[in-house]
């Protein structure tokens, strides 16, 4: 519903629900404000934003909190307002520091705009200026409370959309603060959402600190290279390095919000380790060779290959989707379907089971929906961990829209403590058993929905050993907690079902994402408007990997069967892109045996890695920040990556190594650039057809619509898990501060956790006399393992956890795919 409002002169229609600044801001009429964030609740602090409204003559009032009327009389300018105003920030100014040189917001300022604005040069108030001590205890955010205004920014962002809680106002009066618990130093997740937040020099990013002055830079506007969320990132670019990443809520789908991966993760863009040139095995050590030597010994080793017993290619999912479409044109040069994409085929759950369920191989909805939703539903993983933003949209739906989330995991975690959240949890591995029970209950109790449903006298049949009392039994979870869940998934009107993939979460991902389908069918979630089942990826192009089909095809080996083959001789080459398969993939030892055994290994990457180490060619490649092209999301929207900084040295983007290698080998790839790529990939790619490279706009391009239709339902029988019989189980996964290994080389992340570890709930470690930071052994098929202890509270009794990304940790080790190790943990 729209009403129509006067402002300064100018009729303004805009909806019922605004405030009198949104609709000034949509109007192009400009209102000053320090406590106002579009995507907080409105608030009214500060003050500055105090205007005029005809019929309610006698008093100011604050314009981004007011609702507008029909026919309300809005002045935003006059002798009185700017008076008011100019008192407000003197105000303000009356116990600030002035040290606008030495502070890093200087030219960014807010306050210092409305200072310069309305002439603010002296003061009639007298006041002692603020001497607080200045919290430098973390690495990454620094808090000088002597420059704050109060607007309570930071407070509102981390309990609205992070939903950590890490500040709050303390004392009264003058005395007043915002302060963290105990007014300790900051310790929290460090997504640096209170940096953006804050309009003037009280929190900021420390590893920007004296850098640069914010008009110095250049800005970028690409998509962050980590995860399947597809966040967009502004780099802040000086003197071609990359020096931050800069707050933008303009453009993209994340309203600027970003985790602490993407806002300090960016550093090992800039890295003193990067690849400059490249490397070629003489006499068995790699020494640093021209580029045509290089491609030389490449194409050599390739052809001689192909025509022994062939070539195995293994991609990683960071690569853009140009780039991944000229590969597959060169794995059909070297005859090859032997073509893969994360090595423990933890892309099943996509690519079968949801295509055996819904015809589909993508998620059905888009981000900005779950926020609506009524119940969501997290499985196996804390899915805050692996997708930390689409964690704080279900955080805002649970904050605003009163939503229920239900969460089906192993461990408490981020998710499980936020208001309205239930975890039901389970025995490692029995997700499937949990989610088994719950269609169980919506056939019985005639919950269901069954209208063109095919396979229910199968699924029926099956679920006969799933009664949510014996799974209870089995798992450990609440029976009636089961019920009640199954009952709030069917009632609700709109409902998101969200399971994340990776390689920490190969085990059964096929068969989790067929249960979790069958219950989106029976829930009626799939094809309905602001519904979705959502299967996240680990990496920024996982879905786009899936989509251009970087997959084994026909005969074609998959990535295990690659490495198995490689181990006995069977296959002549593996060329590695983009994946450190010995620290990332599971079974560490098979990867080695592979690399060792197979007669000729290129790794294309931006680091000498401990796969890098072991190639017989090493050719350097660029990060996402020197790349042109673009990422599909986890949600199928098509974003456009933009490269800030030139490569370092002599590194290539994996595309020109791509084109020049083609050459090499005699293949007729060539094209004018990244658009020329994507103009070929509309006409040819399902879903893609329409999307104009040059018209993707800020917003992206979601390909099959914002609600994705399913090709048909079909629910399908899937078996659930028996539990491990052992004192301690590890399930490993990923740690909220780091994604895949990238994020090992990046100086963020490894400030606040860097290094391996394992950690246990306090009755484990009481019985065992463990306490935190003590060096433990894991013990698991004749393997030991020393990690760090980490001690807490989210974990149950006889379950431990430790990350798979860290190379001195070794996990894969012993992980070899499943979904929980039997272990002996000891001191």
């Amino acid at each position: 519903m729209m009403v129509t409002l006067t402002i300064d002169g100018k009729q303004v229609q805009v909806k019922k629900t605004a405030t009198i600044y949104e609709a000034a801001k949509e109007a192009g009429v400009d209102i000053p404000v320090l406590c106002y964030a579009k995507k907080l609740l409105p608030y009214g602090a500060c003050r500055v934003c105090l205007v005029e409204v005809e019929q309610m003559k006698g008093r100011l009032i604050p314009s981004c909190t007011t609702p507008v009327t029909e026919g309300m009389v809005v002045t935003t300018i006059n002798d009185e307002i700017r008076k008011v105003r100019k008192t407000v920030m003197e105000f303000l100014l009356v116990n600030h520091v002035l040290d606008c040189p030495v502070c890093d917001k200087g030219g960014e300022c807010d306050l210092q705009d409305l200072a310069f604005e309305y002439e603010v040069t002296k003061n009639r108030f007298e006041g002692e200026k603020f001497d607080l001590p200045v919290d430098e205890i973390n690495p990454l955010i620094e808090r000088n409370m002597n420059r704050c205004v109060l607007c309570g920014k930071c407070v509102r962002v981390c309990d609205e959309v992070v939903g950590y809680g890490s500040y709050s106002f303390i004392n009264r009066g003058f005395e007043t603060k915002i302060a963290t618990a105990f007014d300790r130093g900051l310790s929290c997740e460090f997504c640096g959402q209170c940096v953006s937040m804050c309009p003037v020099g009280a929190i900021l990013p420390r590893p920007f600190k004296f850098k640069a002055r914010p008009w110095q830079l250049k800005e970028v506007d690409s998509v962050c290279g980590y995860c399947g969320n597809g966040c967009t990132v502004t780099l802040g670019v000086l003197k071609e390095k990359v020096e931050t990443i800069r707050f933008n809520d303009k453009t993209g789908v994340n309203d600027g919000n970003l985790c602490v991966r993407g806002r300090f993760g960016y550093s090992y863009v800039n890295s003193e380790e990067r690849l400059t040139k490249p490397l070629v095995r003489k006499d068995g050590v790699l020494v640093e060779v021209e580029w045509d030597e290089a491609l030389d010994a490449v194409a050599e080793g390739l052809e001689k290959a192909k025509g022994d017993k062939g070539v195995g290619i293994l991609s990683g999912a960071r690569l853009t989707n140009e780039e991944l479409f000229v590969l597959k044109k060169l794995a059909g040069t070297l005859d090859t379907s032997n073509l893969d994409h994360s090595g423990g085929e933890c892309y099943r759950g996509v690519t079968e089971g949801l295509k055996a369920t819904l015809g589909l191989t993508a998620s059905t909805a888009t981000f900005p929906q779950v926020e609506e939703c009524d119940t969501i539903l997290a499985i196996r993983s804390d899915f805050y961990e692996t997708h930390p933003v689409l964690g704080m949209v279900v955080n805002q739906a649970l904050q605003r829209h009163g939503a229920k989330l239900l969460v089906v995991a192993d461990k408490k975690g981020k998710l499980s403590k936020m208001h309205g959240a239930e975890t039901l949890l389970a025995k490692p591995g029995c997700e499937v058993n949990l989610l088994n029970a719950m269609a169980r209950t919506l056939l019985d109790e005639g919950l269901a929905v069954t209208d063109g449903v095919e396979g229910l006298d199968a699924l029926q049949a099956s679920l006969a050993d799933y009664a949510p009392e014996k799974v209870a039994e089995q798992t450990g979870a609440d029976a009636e907690a089961i019920k009640a869940a199954a009952r709030r998934l069917a009632g609700s009107k709109k409902s998101a079902i969200l399971l994340a993939y990776g390689l920490p979460y190969t085990a059964q991902s096929k068969e989790l994402a067929v249960a979790a389908a069958n219950l989106a069918i029976l829930t009626g979630n799939v094809g309905r408007e602001g519904s979705g089942l959502y299967l996240c990826g680990e990496k920024a192009n996982s879905q786009g990997a899936i989509d251009l089909g970087i997959l084994p095809e026909g005969s074609g080996l998959g990535s295990q069967a690659m490495l198995e083959a490689a181990g006995k001789g069977d296959l002549s080459a593996l060329w590695v892109v983009g994946e450190d398969m010995v620290v990332s993939y599971p079974d560490r030892a098979k990867v080695e045996a592979a690399l060792e055994r197979a007669p000729f290994v290129v790794v294309q990457d931006l680091f000498l890695s401990a796969t890098a180490q072991k190639a017989d060619v090493v050719l350097p490649a660029a990060s996402f920040a020197e790349k042109d092209g673009s990422f599909t999301n986890a949600e199928r929207r098509v974003q456009r990556v933009r490269p800030g900084v030139p490569s370092p040295g002599e590194a290539k983007t994996d595309l020109e190594i791509f084109y020049l290698l083609a050459a090499k080998l005699g293949a007729r790839v060539s094209y004018t650039g990244s658009a020329a790529i994507f103009a070929e990939i509309s006409a040819t790619v399902p879903g893609y057809e329409g999307i104009d490279y040059e018209a993707i706009g800020p917003q992206g391009a979601v390909w099959g619509g914002e609600t994705l239709e399913p090709e048909f339902k079909k629910v399908v029988p899937v078996a659930g898990f028996e539990p491990l019989d052992a004192k301690f189980q590890l399930v490993t996964g990923s740690a909220l501060y780091h994604s895949g290994t990238v994020s090992t080389r990046a100086k963020g992340p490894l400030a606040v956790v860097p290094e391996p570890y394992v950690e246990l709930g306090r009755a484990d470690a009481k019985a065992l006399a463990i306490k935190d930071g003590d060096m433990v052994t894991l013990k698991s098929g004749g393997i030991e393992l020393r990690l760090q202890a980490k001690v807490d509270l989210r974990m149950p009794e006889g379950v431990v956890f430790a990350p798979n990304h860290f190379d001195d940790g070794q996990i894969n080790r012993i992980y070899k795919g499943e979904a929980a190790i039997a272990v002996e943990l000891s001191k």
